[in-house]
């Protein structure tokens, strides 16, 4: 009996503390649980109504602006305007009714117009006919809009004996005393069912008043519009409110430019209701997992539990006390996580102001150039937009910025296309000085476009695109390569045109002549015989550099110069990327090579083959001496020394990678990095630090510029990064620096 008693209380025990612990633990997870459901319930609630009032916003404002232009559109329409000045004339009431009709017709919202002679005090309406002033029904709103002085046009409240509308207004603003007016009424009910969509709200209030806080449109609740203005000036965003017996979510919007304000009344019952299902179906769920939890613990407490139970009673018969070790002991295993983030990115952009016109001008010309022709239409509204479109002939010039790669690195976006845009504007006054009307067309790349109306001389042309290459040198100091193709077809393809002028201005780079080219250079370029082109030269140059033989290289390579000039350009470049290449396998042996787009992109440096030819032959005879150093540590260090030197060049750049300075050099960057680690024995990001931080100490102590200047001429990109890595660096702030470096000068 005692053996059943003692193992009865040991595995009751350890169930009842695990029952105990789990219990616990269980239940707080549960109200965990529960609380963060309720926030999140509440937050989905408070985001779905807002984004309902944005949407209800958006789309009213989008409504009542294009009512405003369709009624802008109706009080241009000439039928209108001959009213206001002959009212009485019956032919021009049947044409005007007409008119109206098809105009109320196409615009579901308009329940009625008024037209309102100012000089004959006549009223027309579309729906009732023609009154006298005195005589007409509804003398409030003839108050309203003759009183309304505004300059804007806006929509505003009225109600007469039957029903609510709001009305538009719109008179003549560029006069004095407006000859007449047109009034669009609209219809509240449609506008609210159609637009607000106030009824799919349930329980919600949607409410919209004026800047007096007069209903409008939405829910008119009389005690809702009575509490409106108690909250003052209108709040922003949303709050909580009580009233009307209950609790309310209140959230608002402003409506532009009506100065309406829209406010929507949630109550919190409505979410409430749904918090408590779910809260309910939280803890019902606890309760039934910790119920089958206890179970399956009862049964593993007495299943494992017993033989130590067995033991205690087999020790307790022999009269040996029982020990604590000889029971099991709870284990508790906590995990701790913890998570941060940090994001910060500020954009800023700045955009060249233009006005629509030239904007949808340079548009539809730069479609017209790509595609070659224009559909009827696009045509007929380019012809409004300049006279150019519709010249039996025309004349398209390309002009090219030379060395485009380092217009790129010492320019930014923003600047190339002011830049640009600049070259756009020296060229139309240049032609406009030869009595040619241009349109100059930015492209997006290397070059911009020019086309200008009627039959020129092919002498007359040259002279004035030499004026102008002259013209945007002598201003911005930017050399430029000028083609130009004329048309010889009245049903012309412009797509054709311009491919044509910029193969011409691809001629610059294979013969480097300073000139204007045309169709007749293209025909001699075209009509030269040579041998043609072997790849054999190539792999004959690469072995005569490989061997170290000098002399005969350069005579493979004038040879191969000669034959790449008379190819086409696309052909030349790749030839000379694979030549370029294949020197550089040479060149650098240890695997630090660049792919070809590298290479592609170093050739875009060089306006001209004899420029590329140059430039080989250097690295030719560099490559010479280099060989001629003893051991690979001077290589190293050369290697080194070429880094540092561009890193001091470039220290203001904010952006400074090693991609760019292995660009530079000719190497990859991942060789350049693992040699600066090297020979240094300090990483080149380091390195690029320590000598901004080097510098902007000099500068704190011998200049008095401030902390912004200092930073941008040290090229640290922002202000808070400036200040983090400086106090790092010396244990104090950059005013704090100087200040102590202004002390010891004392």
């Amino acid at each position: 009996m005692a053996k059943k008693t003692i193992m009865r209380k040991t595995y009751l025990r350890a169930f009842v503390t695990s029952a105990i612990l789990i219990t616990v633990i269980v239940s707080a997870f549960s109200l965990y649980l529960v609380q963060r459901f309720s926030q999140s319930a509440r937050d989905e609630v408070l985001s779905t109504i807002q984004n309902q009032l944005k949407q209800v916003q958006k789309s009213t404002e989008f409504t009542l602006y294009k009512l405003r232009l369709y009624g802008m559109r109706m009080f241009a329409d000439e039928l209108v305007r001959e009213w206001f000045s002959s009212p009485n004339d019956p032919q021009l009431l049947v044409r005007l009714s007409n008119s109206m009709k098809e105009y109320a017709a196409s615009e579901p919202f308009i329940q009625n117009i008024y037209l309102i002679s100012a000089r004959e005090n006549r009223v027309w309406t579309l729906r009732e006919s023609m009154f006298d002033n005195i005589d007409f029904f509804d003398q409030p709103l003839l108050q309203k809009v003759r009183n309304d002085r505004s300059p804007y046009f806006r929509f505003q409240g009225h109600r007469d004996e039957k029903r609510s509308y709001i009305y538009l207004a719109i008179r003549d603003n560029s006069m004095k005393n407006s000859d007449g007016y047109l009034v669009m009424m609209v219809d509240k009910r449609n506008f609210d069912d159609n637009v607000l969509q106030s009824e799919i709200y349930s329980q919600m209030q949607l409410l919209v008043t004026d800047a007096a806080g007069n209903f409008i449109l939405g829910n008119e609740n009389e005690r809702l519009l009575t509490a409106i203005p108690t909250f003052g000036e209108m709040p922003e965003g949303s709050f909580d409110w009580k009233g009307d017996g209950r609790k309310w979510f209140v959230h608002t919007a402003q409506i532009e430019p009506e100065g309406w304000h829209v406010y929507q009344f949630t109550p919190w019952d409505v979410w409430q209701y749904k918090l408590k299902e779910l809260r309910n179906a939280i803890l019902w769920s606890a309760v039934v997992m910790l119920t089958l939890t206890l179970i399956f613990l009862f049964w593993v407490s007495r299943r494992h539990y017993m033989p130590f139970s067995e033991l205690i009673g087999l020790i307790q018969r022999h009269g040996t006390d029982a020990d604590e070790s000889g029971r099991l002991q709870p284990e508790h295993q906590i995990l701790r996580s913890g998570i941060g983030k940090l994001v910060t990115q500020v954009e800023q952009m700045n955009q060249s102001v233009k006005s629509n016109r030239q904007t949808i001008r340079e548009d539809m010309l730069r479609l017209w150039i790509r595609n070659g022709t224009l559909p009827a239409e696009a045509l007929q509204s380019l012809i409004e937009l300049t006279p150019i479109a519709k010249a039996m002939q025309l004349g398209l010039a390309v002009v090219r910025i030379e060395y485009y790669s380092s217009f790129e690195e010492k320019y930014n976006f923003y600047s190339r296309k002011l830049l640009k845009y600049a070259m756009g504007n020296i060229a139309q006054e240049t032609l406009r000085y030869h009595h040619a009307e241009c349109e100059a067309v930015d492209f997006d790349d290397d070059h911009i476009v020019l086309i200008w109306a009627g039959s020129m001389s092919g002498e007359d042309i040259r002279r004035m695109l030499t004026d102008m290459k002259a013209n945007i040198d002598r201003c911005l100091h930017i050399a430029t390569v000028c083609s130009y193709h004329k048309t010889t077809e009245q049903n012309f393809n412009l797509q054709s045109v311009y491919r044509q002028a910029i193969e011409y201005s691809m001629l610059k780079f294979l013969n480097g002549e300073d000139r204007i080219y045309e169709e007749s250079d293209w025909s001699r370029f075209q009509t030269q015989t040579l041998e043609p082109f072997s790849d054999k030269l190539i792999q004959q140059l690469l072995q005569s550099v490989s061997k170290g033989e000098e002399h005969e290289a350069f005579l493979v390579m004038e040879q191969l110069f000669a034959r790449l000039r008379h190819l086409p350009f696309e052909e030349c470049r790749f030839q000379l990327i694979r030549l370029v290449y294949g020197m550089k396998k040479i060149f650098l042996r240890a695997g630090a090579l660049q792919d070809f787009d590298g290479v592609s992109r170093q050739l875009d440096r060089f306006a001209n083959l004899n420029e590329v030819y140059v430039w080989l032959k250097n690295e030719m005879i560099a490559f010479k001496e280099r060989n001629q150093k003893p051991g690979r540590e001077t290589r190293k260090e050369d290697v080194v020394a070429s880094v540092v030197d561009y890193v001091s060049r470039h220290l203001q750049e904010t952006v400074l990678t090693v991609e760019q300075i292995a660009e530079h050099i000719g190497l990859s960057p991942n060789y350049v990095r693992t040699i600066f680690k090297d020979v240094l024995q300090l990483s080149l990001s380091d390195f690029i630090l320590g000598l901004r931080i080097e510098k902007a100490k000099k500068l704190l102590r011998a200049t008095d510029w401030p902390i912004t200047q200092i930073m941008d001429s040290a090229g640290f990109q922002t202000k808070s990064h400036f200040f983090t890595v400086f106090k790092k660096a010396t244990g104090m702030t950059p005013m704090q620096f100087r200040f102590e470096a202004d002390d010891s000068r004392i």
